[in-house]
């Protein structure tokens, strides 16, 4: 208990919580199939039943625990014997309604919606914070939500987590979000088009999952205005969760456990391990892309699983939701949070600490890499904004005293030299 008490505190003191989620997996992963022979024996009392869980998997690098439970032999290590299933991220529900899949990882906030509809879908955990960015040029008018009123804006889907983010911080500065009287618009092009439909002018701003967003930011230039792993509305609240399929939850409660067990303890190596996380992911072809920079967008996770994470999630998404129309005003909040959560009896998040194999050390010391990577970043914004002022020097003592701000202004989304 004290050990586990140790690694989250040193995870809220040096990580400052980052994130992505998404990614282009374009290959099947090499390893998709279950126990093994050889440590069969040594887990077969631990395995619940002999129901094969079907598990869902979109190729999402922000995905990576699953990956690694596969890898690592996380799965095998409870018992676990399961079947992966590929399904595109926008399916997920669709895939739990038809019965394609019964449990998997993904957005909180995509979901909720569809269970509010009907979709027997539960959610067992928090995974980790973060997932989503909005963007702009960075030229653009636009430095706040506030100034997002009357623009145009870019989202993967009406109903896909981007948006929900975008219509959440709408709402909450007073913007109208409804679908008489909006006082913004939403386009929705497919996240590989986002960019170079805020490029070409077809909108204003775009809100993107990563490690797209990431990629956009920094090939076409773009300044964040939300950033759901930096800013205090969203840093702390889970974006990605763990679930399992009502059918799970009734009929094969064991299996609902040792899959959520397996998941977070998986999630806790990734924390401490996000180069070789990253490495793994693209040698087994779980992803695509270099694993180098694939590993710069782990390390900006946040990975702290949480079995209480995930229930608190749901009370903070779950009235937001409501309150932008996205859950029907019927809708009792409280019943729908408790049926929502399946509370896995007997599981807590310290024995998954103490079972995962990741020690407290192993966690600070990369909370502190991630933390000294942040400052690095930091410190080199600064610089260029140094020289960004230096450049442009004006040869009015006046305005240069007033131009002098830029030396002191550590906030990465701060550009005083573009506002002069």
């Amino acid at each position: 208990m004290k050990r586990f008490l140790t690694a989250i505190l040193s995870l809220a003191l040096l990580t400052g919580s980052l994130t992505a989620c998404g990614s282009t997996q374009q290959t099947e992963p090499a390893s998709n199939t279950g126990s093994t022979e050889e440590n069969a024996a040594q887990t077969a009392e631990n395995t619940a039943d002999d129901y094969v869980l079907k598990i869902g998997y979109g190729g999402g690098l922000c995905e990576a625990p699953l990956h690694i439970a596969v890898e690592k032999g996380y799965f095998d290590k409870v018992g676990l014997k399961y079947e992966l299933e590929r399904v595109d991220a926008a399916e997920t529900a669709s895939a739990v309604g038809s019965g394609k899949i019964d449990a998997g990882f993904g957005l909180l906030g995509k979901f909720l919606q569809p269970i509010d509809n009907g979709l027997p879908m539960r959610v067992t955990a928090g995974i980790h914070t973060g997932c989503t960015k909005v963007l702009v040029p960075g030229d653009s008018d636009v430095h706040s939500v506030a100034d997002l009123k009357g623009k145009k804006i870019g989202v993967p889907g009406l109903g896909a987590a981007p948006a929900i983010i975008v219509k959440r911080s709408l709402a909450k500065e007073g913007i109208d979000i409804s679908a008489e009287n909006s006082e913004v618009e939403f386009s929705v092009f497919s996240m590989s088009d986002l960019p170079s439909a805020l490029a070409n002018g077809a909108v204003d701003v775009v809100a993107m999952s990563d490690p797209q967003g990431s990629v956009a930011e920094a090939e076409y230039g773009l300044r964040c205005i939300i950033d759901t792993a930096k800013d205090d509305d969203y840093k702390d609240e889970y974006c990605c969760i763990s679930f399992v399929a009502d059918d799970i939850k009734t009929n094969h409660p064991e299996v609902a456990k040792i899959f959520t067990k397996a998941i977070m303890e998986a999630s806790l190596w990734v924390q401490a391990n996000p180069d070789e996380t990253a490495k793994i992911q693209v040698e087994k072809n779980w992803v695509s892309g270099d694993a180098e920079f694939n590993a710069s967008v782990l390390k900006q996770y946040n990975y702290k699983p949480s079995l209480q994470g995930g229930l608190e999630a749901l009370k903070i998404s779950a009235p937001a939701l409501k309150d932008i129309g996205l859950i029907k005003e019927t809708t009792d909040i409280d019943e729908f949070i408790n049926t929502t959560f399946y509370e896995l009896e007997g599981l807590t998040d310290e024995e998954i600490f103490e079972d995962s194999g990741v020690t407290a050390e192993e966690l600070e010391a990369s909370a502190k890499a991630k933390s000294d990577s942040a400052s690095v970043l930091s410190t080199q914004k600064l610089e260029e904004l140094e020289d960004c002022c230096a450049e442009d020097e004006p040869e009015n003592k006046e305005e240069h005293e007033e131009k002098d701000c830029c030396k002191h202004k550590q906030e990465e989304k701060k550009d005083c030299c573009e506002e002069e």
